[in-house]
């Protein structure tokens, strides 16, 4: 049975400029997710996402951004938690 999940993300972009970033940023806030703001250089976002289980939650709010990110060069660092499951973590290197 499928029910409505919060997934929470936490994201440090690394080697990427301001004007890509800003682009990023408006494309994840159209795919759903909502900026949260934080006081460190990472950036906290919050996804509602429609799945029967945690896991397969953050396993779409993952692939949302990754989506999202993919046309840019950089690297990006992930943290993703849902619910009492564990967190996951990710480092992806976007090429040109």
């Amino acid at each position: 049975m499928a029910g409505s999940f919060n997934v929470l993300i936490v994201t440090e972009f690394n080697n990427l400029d301001e004007k890509s970033k800003r682009e990023i940023f408006e494309r994840l806030q159209e795919h759903g997710l909502e900026k949260i703001p934080t006081l460190a250089s990472c950036e906290a976002w919050e996804i509602k996402v429609e799945a029967k289980d945690e896991v397969e939650a953050k396993d779409k709010a993952i692939q949302t951004v990754h989506n999202v990110c993919r046309t840019y060069p950089f690297e990006l660092r992930m943290v993703a938690q849902c619910g009492t499951g564990q967190i996951l973590r990710r480092k992806k290197i976007f090429e040109p």
